[in-house]
């Protein structure tokens, strides 16, 4: 029977931790007892983690010998690093919720996280008419011209009913809007399904009239898309379409100036260029489109709530906190921004536990100023 790593690596964490089961202890035991892959990897595993490294969360790359800094990008293959992280990852989701490495970078002036904390706190659809329904608020039914919405405060799903035309609320264009710290699912009339992240608008027809379905995301979204013969399904980004003809993906605007789209099965075309699953297009201003291998868990994983992160520094990550926890953040030391981390940040975890730890493992200090803007020093 195939087993699944990952759970076999959770159970090896909750033992170093000091956290598993007595039946789960037992059934690891019996899998190093008797399969040669689970043993080496145990013997690889428990040895990665330095004593303070457990207590805290935090794995440093230069205290361990066989993953230098330097050759993370350069020597370390990748299918190598996915399973380090993965080691790493699970431990971190277990112990703290973050794992974190060292790498330095000069900068002279305070950095800022460049996503601005939104002051609207609820999901709301906002009409043509200009009417704006709070979706936060868990209504059950609820009334359009020419549609029936069912909101649960979590996702939406909607029936139509009658002509649909511009003129009534399920045939004029509609905006969906996700603010910072919350996700929300949408399912259309054709059988779509929609994921929004935090800080996310979708702009459509509720109807999806014509001879192809269109919406306009803004921010980052996973959809499901239903196929229809002859009725292709657009997603217009700030730079390009992306053609669909029924298939699972993600598309993420959050950077100026940047669309990643990530297919995951079926078949897109973006800027010209036809994807294939497991490919993500990544399109820059400077470089045009760029086809690249994507890690699922890194790009998909806002989905469980989950941020996934490799070799990536501390300017990365904190541009991920205004969108998930509604705060702005400064770093005061112009070393820390190129700082490198790897590992998981939990958002159903207050912010603080993130904070708390780095400052246990690389003596990062924090603090909230009276305009509750983070800083970092």
């Amino acid at each position: 029977m195939k087993r699944d790593p990952r759970h076999i690596h959770a159970l090896m964490s909750s033992w170093i931790a000091g956290e598993i089961s007595e039946v789960d202890a037992l059934y690891l035991k019996q899998l190093i007892a008797t399969d040669p892959e689970v043993l080496e990897a145990w013997e690889e595993f428990k040895h990665k983690f330095l004593p303070e490294d457990v207590h805290n969360g935090f794995l440093r790359y230069e205290d361990i010998p066989w993953l230098p800094a330097e050759t993370i990008t350069k020597k370390t293959p990748r299918k190598q690093i996915r399973n380090i992280l993965l080691y790493v990852s699970v431990a971190a989701a277990m112990l703290t919720g973050v794992v974190a490495g060292i790498l330095f970078y000069n900068r002279q002036a305070p950095t800022k996280a460049v996503v601005a904390a939104a002051d609207n706190k609820n999901i709301t659809l906002q009409l043509a008419n200009g009417k704006t329904i709070n979706l936060s608020q868990a209504q059950d039914k609820i009334q359009l011209a020419g549609a029936k919405l069912t909101n649960n405060g979590k996702a939406l799903s909607y029936t139509l009913d009658g002509n649909n035309t511009g003129s009534n609320d399920a045939g004029a264009i509609s905006k969906l809007t996700v603010p910072i710290g919350k996700d929300y699912k949408m399912f259309l009339a054709d059988g779509s399904e929609i994921h929004l992240n935090s800080g996310t608008e979708v702009t459509l027809s509720l109807a999806l009239k014509g001879s192809s379905r269109e919406i306009t995301v803004s921010g980052e979204a996973f959809l499901r898309v239903a196929p229809q013969a002859g009725r292709p399904f657009l997603v217009h980004t700030p730079h390009g379409t992306v053609q669909v003809l029924g298939t699972s993906f993600n598309v993420n605007t959050y950077d100026s100036g940047i669309v990643k789209v990530a297919l995951v099965e079926g078949k897109v075309q973006f800027a010209g260029v036809t994807i294939q699953p497991g490919k993500e297009a990544v399109y820059t201003v400077e470089k045009g489109v760029q086809v690249q291998a994507f890690d699922e868990d890194e790009t998909l994983g806002w989905q469980e709530g989950k941020y996934y992160f490799s070799d990536v520094t501390l300017q990365e990550i904190v541009n991920v906190l205004p969108r998930w926890y509604g705060t702005n953040v400064l770093i005061d030391n112009p070393k820390l921004a190129g700082e490198h981390f790897a590992g998981m940040m939990d958002r159903n975890k207050p912010i603080t536990t993130f904070l708390d730890n780095l400052e246990s493992a690389r003596k990062i200090k924090y603090h909230f100023d009276n305009e509750g803007v983070l800083h970092l020093k």
